[in-house]
């Protein structure tokens, strides 16, 4: 489940957030040239918030599992994307700042749409609603931008669900070249699973967790997550581009049990 740290614990935010800065320049780069850009195109407040937010929620995660270059090119990408189709469809809005906002709105529900392909089971806490899948987040405010193209000055709008459209397709390309079994987040959502599949999963689940000696079993997982820290320090230093396919596949896997 996706966490971030509680400023309050330790008693001291302002080291908390020197810290969180420290390690995340890009993002708070990106989301501060975002608000101003944003303010000095006078767009609304709340919609402002709103791709700030989710430039630092689908920002976050991306840089945590791929990078800050795949974070960074993510946005970048989905905002030309989505500009692109904003353009194409309302040429005369874009020399107007309307047009700005199209293209960080694309940019940022690119990152969380490519964050919810990539992980699309991770829990994250909603207030009113407790724990929800990212892919069922996603899923809705896409919806929404798409229930909303039609109305009068939400023209931007489109730019969104081409911005959304990309991370989506980058991320499906991605695990389809690392040769890895691509989990489709939208998968089983128009189906209905059998019934009997949980009951069969948790069953095997138990008698192979019982098979294994508690100590192996603890051994194991401590070697699996140590090999994995260091897949994501090189992520960190070099990108994810410079994992081999095996480091590749072990990463995948892992993402997967999250």
């Amino acid at each position: 489940m996706f966490n971030t740290n509680n400023p309050m614990q330790g008693g001291n935010i302002k080291e908390y957030y020197k810290n969180f800065y420290n390690q995340n320049k890009l993002i708070v780069i990106l989301m501060a040239i975002s608000l101003v850009a944003m303010l000095i195109a006078g767009d609304n407040f709340l919609h402002i918030l709103y791709n700030v937010y989710l430039i630092y929620f689908g920002g976050f995660l991306l840089k945590q599992q791929l990078g800050e270059q795949k974070m960074l090119s993510t946005f970048i990408l989905s905002a030309t994307v989505g500009f692109g189709i904003f353009a194409i469809n309302y040429s005369e809005l874009i020399m107007t700042p309307i047009s700005i906002s199209s293209f960080i709105g694309a940019g940022a529900i690119g990152l969380l749409a490519a964050a919810a392909t990539y992980l699309p089971n991770m829990e994250i806490v909603l207030v009113l609603f407790g724990k929800v899948k990212i892919k069922w987040v996603a899923i809705v405010l896409i919806g929404l931008d798409l229930m909303s193209i039609m109305t009068q000055g939400q023209e931007y709008r489109i730019s969104n669900i081409g911005g959304a459209g990309f991370g989506y397709l980058s991320m499906m390309m991605m695990k389809q070249r690392a040769g890895a079994e691509f989990v489709n987040p939208l998968s089983g959502l128009f189906s209905k699973k059998p019934k009997f599949s949980s009951s069969v999963n948790d069953s095997y689940s138990k008698n192979t967790t019982q098979q294994q000696n508690d100590e192996q079993y603890n051994q194991q997982k401590k070697v699996e997550q140590q090999e994995i820290d260091v897949i994501l320090e090189k992520v960190r230093q070099k990108g994810y581009e410079g994992l081999n396919k095996e480091e590749k596949q072990k990463l995948f896997d892992r993402s997967k049990e999250l």
